[in-house]
């Protein structure tokens, strides 16, 4: 069976690819924060790539410097998920696009460690650190920013938390979808 599509037909569907994806851009606010005048440019760096974050997804409610290479991010979603599954695959998607929104911020490569606190169950109950050494590489994959935030570094739960992503990962459609970051849950540490 061949298909042929004509230039203008092919036109139109890449109009209307634009216009959702310009549509989809313009709901999140300018890529960049307005600045007073006078502002340095160390702090003007800073601002974009906190603005950068935040700007994705109002669950990342908040971005860090610890020092000039670590960075802590925080996953607030504002709602449970509908279903308990819904959970990892937000958080990964979330995570994974905000690390991403870091990484081509301008000044944001030079942050090579950064740690995500989540909520499951209560604030920080969640921790995921990541090394963004090799995200370049990553990136340009199929979900890529998705399959990076799946493998941190190290993960660090509560005990109620363990056990709750635990029960999440119990999931086949989550274990289809996320095997790499079950895999981490089911040998990852509980913190008291």
């Amino acid at each position: 069976m061949n298909i042929k599509i004509g230039g203008a037909t092919l036109a139109v569907i890449l109009t209307g690819m634009l216009i959702a994806l310009g549509v989809s851009e313009c709901q999140r606010g300018p890529l960049n924060p307005e600045v007073a005048d006078g502002t340095s440019d160390e702090r003007k760096t800073w601002l974009t790539i906190e603005h950068r974050i935040k700007r994705y997804d109002p669950a990342l409610t908040e971005a860090i410097r610890n020092d000039s290479q670590t960075l802590t991010v925080r996953y607030r979603p504002a709602v449970p998920p509908q279903s308990d599954d819904a959970w990892v695959g937000d958080l990964l998607r979330v995570v994974g696009h905000g690390l991403a929104a870091l990484n081509n911020a301008p000044g944001g490569k030079q942050y090579a460690h950064v740690t995500v606190q989540a909520r499951r169950l209560a604030d920080d109950d969640v921790e995921l650190a990541y090394d963004m050494q090799g995200f370049d590489a990553i990136k340009t994959q199929q979900d890529g920013y998705t399959t990076f935030a799946s493998q941190p570094r190290s993960l660090t739960l509560s005990r109620a938390a363990l056990a709750q992503v635990q029960d999440d990962c119990r999931n086949p459609s989550t274990q289809g979808f996320y095997p790499e970051f079950c895999e981490r849950v089911r040998t990852a540490t509980a913190r008291d």
